[in-house]
């Protein structure tokens, strides 16, 4: 049987890897209801919404939709948490060696490429999605790396 092509998604996780406070909710979250849909979500004991935390503010939140939670309870997609750091390094080094600035919610998804791209090997093709621009997140950028 052939095989199709390998999926792989990227979810904003903690600053650190030792910081409870995250938005990989497929990784670190687990089933219940945010605003009317079962999905997946950071949830306490009691199924009280916990606070996400992001660099990236589009990526900053306690859930994720259903059509993502059905891709990974369906193993179609497989997803991994990325931290601040890895997705700040990913930017600076897009932004040095290609002269693309991605917004940091793309940023993720380079740190993710990057990864996947030592796990496999040479002579392996990605392909890697990028939406947003950059210019938007400049400010954070100029903190981050102390360029002010």
């Amino acid at each position: 049987m052939k095989r199709g092509p390998r999926c792989s998604r990227r979810e904003a996780d903690s600053p650190t890897p030792s910081s409870p406070a995250s938005a990989a909710t497929l990784t670190r979250g687990r089933p219940g209801i945010l605003h009317g849909a079962h999905s997946y979500l950071l949830q306490d004991e009691d199924g009280q919404t916990l606070a996400s935390h992001s660099i990236s503010a589009g990526l900053d939140y306690p859930g994720v939709g259903p059509a993502h939670a059905w891709l990974h309870d369906s193993g179609r997609v497989t997803y991994r948490p990325v931290t601040d750091a890895e997705a700040m390094e990913a930017l600076r080094l897009l932004s040095r060696l290609e002269g693309i600035i991605p917004a940091i919610e793309s940023a993720h998804a380079i740190a993710g490429a990057m990864a996947l791209a030592r796990e496999l090997g040479p002579g392996r093709d990605l392909v890697v999605c990028l939406s947003g621009r950059g210019d938007k997140d400049m400010q954070t950028v100029s903190d981050w790396f102390a360029l002010a």
